[in-house]
């Protein structure tokens, strides 16, 4: 038999972990801890000490074993061996003739006695100890704590009571062996590792990192979305000014366009338009706007200026002026001549004087001919 094999075909396990152990009473001036409690939590306290000084020891046995060449000797194994294989691995050891490897085997069997030793001890004082619940998948402490004190004839008020008073572990890995103590209203609950492959105290600290873990990861989630918020914010922020900043141009946009369509207008009304002064005809001559010849036609004096024809009718709306002897300082209206000279009467427009001659009724024949053009109405009475 080889000597892997052999090994192999001996190993045990033995799981002791650091114990979570709490106490609670149903006195109200505080707990009375009883002699049975603190005996209890002194064994555990030892069993505690031996494990972990065992866990040292069976780490060091397996580096080992694994030096020696023995493979397939799982973390956390450690070898028990009968008398018989161990004279025959001592015997090994006799006709081994590499020293150094003489000397690791040696090491192996000396672990193993101080493994078995512990083992021993350990055994012992479980033997005292109250038989223990082994968790099993989704079994929660809690649960199983109101379950043995009701199974202990307390009431489930009474027992909620006495468990809220205590901590309880939030999450249990299949293998833990749960401890619970309960006299003379005192009761007492502890975790150990038992078979699980981890301990209660790195169970807890596995946990405790995995919610730091996912609240880090939320804190810088959130402070991701926060800084997004913020850009969004800022682009909102420059969203919004540009909006305002098209909305003032739209305005200025609008009131150009409608002070260009009113100039427009302006000018389509100008330029559809008769622009035009009424007057007497001697004060229209001595204000030098137009000229009297004695055999022509009435013709543009040196005033001719755009300042003096004030007046205007728009030809799209209308084809006809009236003009009334007391608009020109006169009684009555006897003439009316029409200046320039070019415009032909009863061609280019008509010209009606009313019986009582206090009006004069000019209708535009040619409209067209008049637009954007400056005449002189000059009256004679």
């Amino acid at each position: 038999m080889t000597l892997n094999r052999f090994l192999k075909s001996f190993a045990g396990a033995l799981a002791v972990a650091a114990l979570s152990f709490t106490l609670a009473c149903n006195h109200k001036k505080g707990p009375e801890e009883p002699k049975e409690f603190r005996d209890i939590a002194e064994k555990i306290g030892e069993v505690d000490k031996l494990g972990q000084k065992a866990q040292a020891i069976n780490q060091d046995q397996t580096q080992k074993l694994q030096e020696a060449g023995v493979t397939g000797i799982r973390p956390g194994e450690t070898m028990q061996l009968t008398e018989e294989q161990k004279k025959a691995l001592e015997e090994r050891i006799k006709t081994e003739k590499n020293s150094s490897y003489q000397a690791l085997l040696q090491e192996v069997l000396d672990k193993d006695k101080e493994i078995k030793t512990l083992n021993e001890q350990i055994a012992k004082i479980k033997a005292q100890l109250p038989k223990p619940e082994v968790a099993r998948e989704n079994d929660n402490h809690y649960t199983m704590a109101l379950r043995y004190l009701r199974k202990r004839g307390v009431s489930e008020t009474e027992a909620k009571r006495l468990i809220s008073r205590v901590n309880v572990m939030e999450k249990l890995a299949p293998g833990f062996e749960i401890y619970h103590f309960y006299t003379n209203g005192v009761y007492g609950t502890w975790v150990s590792q038992g078979k699980a492959r981890i301990t209660p105290n790195d169970l807890i600290r596995e946990e405790r990192e995995k919610i730091e873990g996912e609240r880090d990861t939320a804190v810088a989630h959130g402070e991701k979305l926060q800084d997004e918020v913020n850009d969004l914010l800022s682009q909102k922020a420059k969203i919004t000014s540009e909006i305002e900043g098209l909305r003032t141009e739209k305005a200025k946009l609008i009131d150009d366009m409608n002070a260009l369509s009113a100039t427009n207008e302006q000018q389509k009304a100008k330029l559809n338009s008769l622009h035009y002064v009424v007057g007497s005809r001697k004060q229209l001559e001595t204000d030098g706007v137009i000229i009297v010849p004695v055999f022509a036609k009435d013709r543009a004096g040196k005033n001719w200026t755009d300042s003096v024809f004030n007046k205007a009718l728009d030809l799209r709306a209308s084809d006809t002026l009236v003009i009334k002897a007391s608009d020109v300082g006169l009684a009555k209206i006897g003439k009316v001549s029409v200046v320039p000279g070019s415009y032909v009467k009863d061609e280019h427009y008509s010209l009606v004087i009313s019986e009582d001659k206090s009006t004069a009724t000019i209708k535009f024949l040619t409209k067209d001919r008049f637009k954007n053009d400056k005449v002189v109405f000059a009256v004679t009475d």
